[in-house]
Parts: C-alpha cells; structure tokens; sequence
C-alpha cells in the first residue's frame, strides 16, 4: 500500500514536469508566432523579416520577456489539489492548467497607473492555450488514476 502510494506520487511529479515543459514549449511556439505576426505589421516593408526572420525575433523577444515571469506555483497547487481530492476528470485539469497559466501574467503584471492591469487578450490567450494542453498531458497520463 505505502509503496504504491509512494509509487504514484512519483510518477505524478514526473508526469506534471513533463507536462510542465509541453505546456512551456507550446507557450514559446504561439508566442514567437504572435510576436512574429506583430513584428511584420509594425515593417511591413523589411525585407528581413518578410523571408522568415521574423519567428525567429518574436521567439527571442517573446521567451526574453516571459521567461522571467514564469512560475511553476499555480499548476502545482492545480495539480496536487487534483491529486489529494482524486478528481478523475479530464476537464478539471484542462481548466486548471488553462487557469494557473493565465494567472501568471496577472501575478507578474507591474500594478501602476500607467500600466494596464490586465495584459493584451492575445497575450492571455496564449498563456490559457499552452495551460489547457499542459493540463490535458496531465490528465492523460496521471490524472485519469488520480
């Protein structure tokens, strides 16, 4: 009994880092596009960035101004929640990982009378998309047995 608890929290720490880092790397690839795409508009006419270059500069400015914002403490407390509450549905975690992402560019937003409080809609829009696949690859391996 004890071993195959100790078993199963095991492989749910593996599953959730896994799932963790197919959630980072759809962030990065839907952010680079979005940046992309906002790059070309703001010069339409560069050629640089018309032939390709532009993905490549929306992914070192997007993973450049992300990156040290992100936070492992939301799907953490989505996924041990799950796991102590045995909840066995694929639609928790898809909307608690959707969730804990989305959270964290309000946590990390700068609070100011310049600044919006909330970011762009594209930009929390990523952020729920690359939380609802990381809680999906959740579900899927671990939080079906929860």
């Amino acid at each position: 009994m004890i071993t195959r608890t100790i078993l199963h929290a095991l492989w749910a720490a593996t599953v959730f880092v896994f799932a963790v880092a197919v959630a980072l790397g759809v962030l990065f690839v839907l952010g680079a596009l979005w940046v992309g795409d906002e790059l070309r508009a703001a010069a339409p006419h560069d050629p640089m960035l018309r032939h390709g270059a532009a993905s490549v500069f929306g992914m070192v400015v997007f993973v450049g101004t992300v990156t040290p914002a992100l936070t492992v403490l939301p799907a953490a407390i989505a996924a041990i929640a799950g796991e102590a509450l045995r909840i066995r549905s694929w639609m928790y975690y898809v909307l608690a990982g959707g969730a804990a992402m989305a959270a964290i560019p309000v946590l990390a937003s700068p609070r100011s009378d310049q600044f919006p409080s909330l970011p762009a809609s594209q930009y929390m829009t990523i952020f729920a998309a690359a939380g609802f696949v990381g809680g999906f690859v959740y579900w899927l391996l671990a939080g079906r047995n929860a």
